[in-house]
């Protein structure tokens, strides 16, 4: 299974149906693949999958969420960090339908089941973040009732199954369950448990919310920050299920008693026998720690450089509290009843920074009225903006109105326009400024800059004939002859004649006539005329090149590098005497292979000397950690070096081959390639390294009368299946190698 897998999956019923008949033929192999400790009596090891379904569509009589897919993925982000979920046990499904979230938990089935006797537990972490009523979860145009999600969840054969639901009246689950709280909830890794651990974000009767203000929902964003330490009551350094619990109650209560929804009452129901208190996250494992030491106190909040919210923790004096959080800059607020400080730190990977009360810088404090989301605290205007409707600048510096150009609806420069703020339009010959927020369009000749210092405000255009350059969030849409800059959280499109750069989190696409760069967190689709570049992307790839750190989604062009997808280097004899190297790169849903291979027998004596060069798509199923499987669809170009050959000769002489004209590119390509050669290849991989691999592959090369007959007339290709009388024969072929 592909680590966070976003999207609705693809109708897996062939592959998988062709995985089960080769991991049942292949026994041997499979048991191989079991951890030594298994075969020593040493204590095996937890495994923990996990599925997350994020669903913003309820139907067309709710409203549609906005923080579903974040809350999952910030979920998912920090179990795979701190939580034992390796990527590999992990999905995220993205608005699916009823027969999506089947299939996952069929998938989740049979992966559990290979893991039997590897395992001392195995636990299944199912999260939900969307609609729902009384009865069912609500996804789009279809429902999940929840009899059904509990028949589901029975067959996922773990020990133990936590579940936690963020919607409405999701209570009703908890409760319909029926069961009793026993002793602690879950177990350390010396003991047994089996059973069920239920949390939902709401009682049966209750609505669940989510804020504009922290970009999330209460519910997920108490978890995830609990998660991450702040639930940590005991001090160890490890948060279990029953401190969660109790800090998620406590925190979405709090938040949400003021609330125009009513108080939000987390529930929970826990079957589950055994003993001791079964962790969920290990705070000594994560990247990087922030360490409030004991005599901190107050309410602090945790921001990325782009200001998205990471954690907001009231912190009280006399215990220390480890924050996991992921290496970067972060940028503090601390709130005490009064005064507000900030700070700004960088934390490395490895590092246990010990926060300093003296790195914090007293700021004044703006009287101010509430508004948003009840109960929560938002910056607002120490004035009202007063707007002026038009303002020009001949030149910098000379402008009219004089001293009312901050604020202006539609602003005009004859070189440059400076505003603060434009609510309407800004426009200018060379160059526009506005560093405090754009609600509209901002149009230049040459260079476009903008800045969002509030990170609420700012939505509309940016378009330029050289340079786009954009500051903070931004919803809307980037044009330019050139270069798109955006550095913070940016939704929308960015397009341009050159290169697109997002160093923020980034949710819509990039179009560029030769290179995207996204640095942040990417969800959408990345299109270039030539490179694509990302850190993390959940959706589509289309270039020549196409290079990611991650990769949920396809990756679709010639040469892909997906660091946790496929990325190998093969090589294989097959038996027709045929040496090959190979190159496999893309997303495990989706990738190319490029191959050479040429006749072992090949010398310059020989009449019949042939090189082939081979290029296809693919996509590869696990099995197990260890055992994968690779079905692919290839063709291969059947180079002519024979003594027939008119060129071969003259290429054996090092003789310079001239191809400048059209006819003569023509000429060589009729000469030289005999034809083509489709196949099919299903490959079996079993890793033995983490960049060593055994693998066996059988092929049917595919021939057709009168379409490719030259090319099988050169070299060996075995003994042919007849499959259409006299029309079309398969070629079958084994091959054996290494991928590295």
């Amino acid at each position: 299974m592909h680590a966070y897998a976003t999207g609705r999956p693809s109708d897996t019923r062939l592959r998988l149906t062709l995985a089960l008949v080769a991991f049942l033929a292949l026994p041997g192999l499979v048991c191989a693949q079991q951890p030594k400790a298994a075969q020593k009596g040493q204590a095996l090891p937890v495994e923990r999958f996990a599925l997350y379904v994020a669903a913003n569509d309820g139907g067309s009589t709710r409203e549609p969420l906005r923080y579903a897919l974040s809350d999952a993925e910030r979920l998912a982000s920090t179990l795979s960090e701190i939580g034992g979920v390796s990527r590999e046990n992990s999905m995220i499904l993205t608005d699916p339908g009823k027969e999506d979230i089947d299939r996952a938990f069929a998938r989740f089935a049979t992966m559990v089941a290979s893991t039997a006797g590897r395992a001392k537990r195995t636990e299944f972490i199912f999260y939900y973040s969307g609609h729902s009523d009384e009865n069912a979860l609500l996804l789009g145009p279809s429902r999940v009732t929840y009899s059904e999600l509990k028949a589901s969840l029975d067959l996922v054969p773990t020990d133990v199954h936590v579940v936690m639901l963020d919607s409405c009246h999701s209570g009703e689950f908890v409760r319909t369950k029926g069961g009793s709280r026993q002793r602690p909830f879950l177990i350390d890794d010396a003991s047994v448990v089996k059973g069920h651990a239920y949390l939902s974000s709401s009682s049966a009767t209750e609505s669940s919310q989510e804020s504009d203000v922290i970009k999330a929902s209460y519910f997920t964003h108490s978890i995830v920050t609990g998660l991450r330490g702040a639930a940590d009551a005991s001090g160890d350094r490890k948060v279990s299920l029953n401190e969660l619990y109790h800090y998620a109650f406590n925190d979405t209560l709090s938040r949400t008693e003021k609330s125009d929804y009513g108080p939000q009452h987390p529930s929970f129901n826990i079957t589950l026998v055994g003993s001791g208190d079964l962790i969920l996250t290990d705070i000594s494992e994560a990247e990087s720690v922030l360490i409030f030491p004991k005599a901190a106190s107050g309410r602090y909040f945790i921001r990325t450089s782009s200001g998205a919210l990471v954690s907001e923790i009231t912190k009280v004096g006399g215990t220390e509290l480890a924050l996991a959080i992921p290496a970067g800059s972060y940028a503090l607020t601390h709130l005490t009843p009064t005064a507000t400080a900030q700070a700004t730190i960088d934390i490395a990977k490895g590092q246990r920074l010990v926060l300093d009360a003296a790195s914090f810088s007293p700021v004044a404090r703006s009287a101010g009225r509430a508004r948003g989301d009840a109960g929560e605290e938002e910056p607002v205007a120490e004035e009202e903006i007063e707007w002026t409707p038009f303002a020009i600048a001949f030149v910098p510096g000379i402008e009219y109105p004089p001293g009312k150009t901050d604020n202006v609806n539609f602003s005009l420069g004859l070189v440059m326009a400076k505003n603060k703020r434009i609510s309407g339009a800004q426009g200018s010959f060379l160059i526009g400024s506005v560093t405090d927020g754009l609600t509209g369009v901002q149009a230049t000749g040459f260079v476009s800059m903008a800045t969002d210092k509030g990170g609420e405000n700012s939505r509309g255009a940016q378009l330029s004939g050289f340079v786009n350059v954009f500051s903070g969030e931004f919803r809307g849409f980037q044009g330019s002859g050139f270069l798109n800059v955006a550095t913070g959280e940016f939704r929308g499109f960015q397009g341009s004649g050159f290169l697109n750069i997002a160093t923020g989190n980034l949710r819509g696409a990039q179009g560029s006539g030769f290179l995207n760069v996204a640095t942040g967190e990417f969800t959408g689709v990345q299109g270039s005329g030539f490179i694509n570049v990302a850190n993390v992307v959940h959706g589509l790839q289309i270039g020549v090149v196409n290079v990611a750190k991650q990769n949920t989604g396809v990756s679709f062009g010639l040469l892909n590098f997906i660091w946790d997808g496929v990325m190998d280097v093969g090589v294989a004899m097959d038996s027709n005497g045929f040496f090959w190297l190979q190159y496999q790169g893309g997303t495990k849903w989706f990738y190319t292979t490029f191959m050479i291979g040429y006749d072992t027998d090949w010398s310059w004596d020989n009449d019949v000397q042939t090189v082939h060069l081979g290029f296809g798509v693919g996509t590869r199923l696990e099995l197990t950690k260890r055992v994968s499987l690779d079905f692919e669809l290839l063709t291969r170009a059947v180079i002519d070096l024979s003594d027939g050959n008119p060129y071969a000769q003259r290429i054996k002489d090092g003789e310079h081959i001239d191809l400048d004209t059209e006819a003569q590119r023509k000429d060589f390509y009729e000469e030289t390639v005999a034809g083509y050669i489709p196949s099919l290849r299903v490959s079996l991989n079993v890793s033995l390294l983490k960049h060593l691999a055994v693998f066996g592959a059988v092929s049917a090369d595919v021939r057709i009368l009168d379409y490719n007959d030259a090319a099988f007339s050169l070299g060996t290709h075995g003994t042919p299946w007849k499959m259409v009388e006299d029309r079309v024969w398969l070629y079958p072929t084994l091959t054996f190698g290494l991928k590295f």
